[in-house]
């Protein structure tokens, strides 16, 4: 009883989130890009999505490879919004490469190498048929002397396969630094979901804006030569404590932003 009341909260605490961004379904697009502004935290998408692929079937397994946050941030984060991490992890179905915990613990003699990174991936996949991989955030690796184009081709070599059977949710940094990786990312992702600070300022309302583009649903007999993403939907989100919150902009009680 009670594991079903768990079950129930997760859904209430982040499912208003996870159906703004389309990603309540039981299979995800091969890779969905998260893409947060400068000043924006995006890991509570993170913890929701991580928290939904857990419970969405025990069979189906997940790999966390965690930068910026350690495990610690994700179990409390996920704690919040109704999910306990640890028996996921101590199951096996969830599986977590912390960097930021080995760089500590291996420094100065060893530094992430993103070769080491994607043979952990590539055995991740063959051995679990059902499976996530959550990165959070790419960006980080640009710290440690690796190029865009490196992890581009990092990111290539997961998302270009014919396998269907496992998705990639990458969260990045869109920091005018790196706009070569974020437009050929773009060009591979088949969902963007933009973490964006309000241009009018800052509001206790509401944290910011969630932005989802996708491809457009082809007609029957219709193929277009070039395909480009459009906006899907476009609201405001506000992260309380044990819940997340979405708005539609002009809502009551919601100023028009």
């Amino acid at each position: 009883m009670y594991k079903r009341y768990l079950t129930s909260q997760l859904y209430t605490m982040a499912q208003p989130v996870l159906a703004a961004c389309g990603l309540q379904n039981e299979h995800l697009p091969r890779l969905t890009l998260l893409k947060q502004d400068s000043g924006v935290d995006g890991s509570f998408l993170i913890a929701a999505i991580l928290g939904h692929r857990l419970k969405a079937s025990k069979d189906h397994h997940v790999l966390l490879i965690a930068t910026h946050h350690t495990y610690h941030h994700y179990s409390s984060a996920c704690m919040k919004v109704g999910f306990n991490l640890g028996p996921a992890r101590d199951s096996g179905q969830l599986q977590i490469l912390d960097v930021a915990a080995e760089l500590f613990h291996n420094y100065p003699n060893c530094f992430p190498s993103l070769d080491d990174i994607a043979h952990r991936v590539g055995t991740f996949l063959k051995t679990h048929p059902g499976r996530t991989i959550l990165v959070d955030d790419l960006t980080y690796f640009l710290n440690f002397d690796h190029s865009e184009a490196q992890l581009i081709d990092f990111v290539e070599q997961f998302a270009a396969t014919e396998d269907r059977h496992h998705s990639l949710v990458i969260k990045l940094n869109t920091a005018d630094l790196w706009a070569t990786l974020c437009a050929n990312l773009d060009d591979m992702a088949q969902v963007e979901i933009g973490l964006q600070r309000l241009a009018s300022g800052q509001f206790r309302e509401v944290d910011g804006r969630l932005v989802v583009s996708r491809y457009p649903a082809e007609e029957d007999g219709e193929q277009d030569l070039i395909k480009v993403k459009k906006v899907d939907k476009s609201v405001l989100y506000k992260v309380n404590e044990r819940n997340i919150k979405v708005f539609v902009p002009g809502e009551v009680g919601i100023k028009n932003l």
